[in-house]
């Protein structure tokens, strides 16, 4: 994690406030509507309802996100997949079944790349409505064209206008605290629901009908599953800071303000967010609400951009291009594949479900699974990473769990009205993490070429009776896939040519987010003229071949002189192949999905993943039947 966490926290708390908090801080724009839409408007009611939103955000965010979960750190990197690596650094009986929960966590998080846009956008658009009827057909056109606007903007990156997020949301945020500060003030009769005696007793009153409602309040904070991920991007208390000082006493005075109009306005239901405020201020605050909403969706994007790149880095997912859209800043990435899908997922969920009412139903179970498993995933680690004792992860977790639970419970009634979408994605997503993962393994146990059987084969080779490159340097990678030796020995084959200098290049992703540069090479010297170097990455690192063999030739690490500025690279590009007579994954499709994925991504795997000069590298085909 970067020093400037220490350094400057009130600067990286504004700068939290802007990607960390933009989707849990535009909820005002339809959580409570969701919640009490249904129901006759009573003054308790409502104060049940305020009472359980306070106290949700209390207890869910303050007291187990930023307090508990946040200790689940893999040196300072946050979300699912590190806290996978984490676990797997134990090596635990359990590794498998949290691999799974990871990987289908990773798809929730995903496919939160689609809805989060969609919702939040829509939401910020439909304050037409409450200007003039008439622009009721203009929204979903309106929100289509603002969100085709936001994905094709994401080649450019956002390193000039990213200053800007921290005080545009702060605009946001003093915003809806005015105009909530503004009602309470007109109905200070809501304050009593800072009390959680009127939580509890709406619940005991309406029974049933009570714990279904609790599916619309969880909407409160959905958006603070992001937390836990942007850990290594601002730090823990710089995060900590905006909550308690800005995002949370803001929240709170909205949702109350809106509470405290609906008392004595209860039409004001059908979108209470944009009633509360003057005649005068309905243009303008739609303006700043879709800049918000933007802003958050924008950070959820770049978001799923970091996990794909740490998914692509721990082997789960094919080596699709990541593009650095800044030369500064190592985190700005785009990934013009997963930005696509991302747009046509986002435009099918708005022409789909049409309103952001609608789109609550998946919005709700998504994040709720999430937050379940790493709630789970968290309490393994307190045995296994913390050594806590079982009595003491009982008291600290189980109220946790089982208030995810009865979250979980109230939203399941919303999974055939629109809940199935982000579970199904989640899914196919997962299976697909899946497949390659256990495709990559079969290759690696079967094809492989170890360390010694390669130093033996170049120890046995006769270099007499193969012409000699006299001023050729020769850079041969290896991979978990290379078949009998890989490139060099392919290259040998054809060429029965020998290069001056050879370098054997593999490289290693730690369950570590950053691998100090220093700590990146392990070198073994075979010949005088043969050298094998590993190196070694995190699985936030970004891994460019040519970058760590100009570091190492500037440590002066090598054996001998290598001109890496004019070396050629020679890379192996396998063609896996599905064969019903090898039984080799679970089905034969996922044989077929796996070789397919090998054959549309070959190009990438290599050239463009280790960052090569196209002009000076050479692919090898090779054939590797499963």
């Amino acid at each position: 994690m970067n020093n400037t966490n220490k350094k400057f926290p009130l600067a990286l708390s504004l700068g939290a406030l802007g990607v960390v908090f933009g989707d849990i801080g535009t909820s005002p724009l339809y959580a409570l509507r969701e919640t009490l839409g249904d129901l006759p408007l009573t003054r308790v009611d409502i104060l049940g309802v305020l009472s359980l939103i306070f106290w949700s955000l209390i207890f869910i965010i303050s007291l187990k996100y930023l307090v508990i979960v946040f200790r689940a750190d893999n040196e300072g990197e946050g979300g699912g997949l590190a806290l996978l690596a984490l676990l797997k650094q134990k090596a635990t009986k359990h590794e498998h079944l949290f691999y799974l929960l990871a990987i289908f966590s990773a798809g929730l998080l995903l496919g939160d790349g689609m809805l989060t846009p969609a919702i939040s956008v829509t939401s910020a658009i439909e304050g037409l409505k409450t200007i003039s009827p008439r622009f009721d057909d203009l929204i979903i056109p309106l929100s289509g064209g603002i969100l085709i606007l936001l994905f094709f903007m994401q080649s450019h990156g956002t390193e000039k206008i990213g200053a800007t997020f921290g005080p545009l949301l702060l605009i946001w945020f003093i915003t809806i605290a005015v105009l909530g500060i503004v009602e309470i003030n007109r109905h200070r009769e809501v304050l009593p629901a800072l009390n959680p005696y009127y939580a509890f007793k709406y619940l005991y009153d309406n029974g049933m009908k009570g714990y279904l409602l609790l599916g619309g309040v969880f909407l409160v904070v959905t958006g603070g599953e992001a937390l836990y991920a942007d850990i290594g991007h601002f730090g823990k208390n710089p995060i900590r800071y905006s909550w308690f000082l800005v995002a949370l006493p803001c929240l709170v005075l909205n949702y109350f303000g809106q509470g405290a109009h609906l008392i004595s306005h209860p039409e004001a239901i059908a979108n209470p967010f944009y009633m509360i405020a003057p005649d005068w201020f309905s243009i303008p605050l739609l303006i700043i609400s879709t800049i918000a909403t933007v802003i958050a969706s924008q950070a959820v994007i770049t978001a799923t951009f970091s996990l794909t790149k740490q998914a692509i880095l721990l082997g789960l997912c094919p080596r699709i291009p990541i593009i650095q859209t800044s030369k500064e800043h190592i985190g700005q990435i785009y990934i013009p594949q997963m930005n696509f899908v991302l747009l046509i997922g986002t435009l099918l969920l708005i022409f789909t479900f049409k309103s952001s009412s609608n789109m609550t139903h998946a919005y709700g179970i998504a994040v709720n699974l999430v937050m379940l498993l790493v709630t789970t995933m968290v309490t393994y680690a307190a045995r296994q990473v913390w050594g806590w004792s079982i009595l003491r992860i009982v008291v600290v977790f189980t109220p946790f769990l089982f208030v995810d639970f009865v979250f979980l419970g109230a939203n399941a009634h919303k999974f055939l009205t629109g809940g199935w979408v982000p579970v199904c994605f989640a899914l196919i997503v997962s299976y697909i993490m899946y497949t390659w993962n256990l495709g990559l393994q079969y290759l690696k146990e079967n094809f492989y070429m170890q360390k010694d059987d390669i130093s033996k084969i170049i120890k046995q080779l006769n270099y007499k009776s193969l012409n000699q490159l006299p001023g050729v340097n020769a850079i041969f990678l290896t991979d978990t896939y290379d078949r009998s030796g890989g490139s060099f020995l392919h290259f040998l084959k054809l060429s029965y040519a020998v290069p001056e200098n050879i370098l054997i290049v593999s490289y290693v992703v730690e369950n570590k987010p950053y691998i100090h540069r220093d700590k990146r090479f392990e070198i073994h010297q075979i010949d005088k003229r043969v050298c094998e170097i590993t190196l070694h990455y995190g699985f936030m690192d970004n891994i460019s071949v040519p970058k760590a063999l100009a570091r190492a030739c500037e440590k002066k690490l090598l054996p001998f002189k290598l001109e890496w500025e004019s070396a050629t690279y020679l890379v192996e590009i396998p063609n896996v192949i599905a064969s019903k007579k090898k039984k080799t994954l679970m089905f034969h499709w996922q044989e077929k999905l796996f070789a397919f994925l090998m054959r549309n991504y070959s190009a990438n795997l290599n050239i463009e993943f280790y960052q090569l000069p196209y002009n000076r590298t050479i692919a090898i085909g090779t054939y590797c039947l499963i």
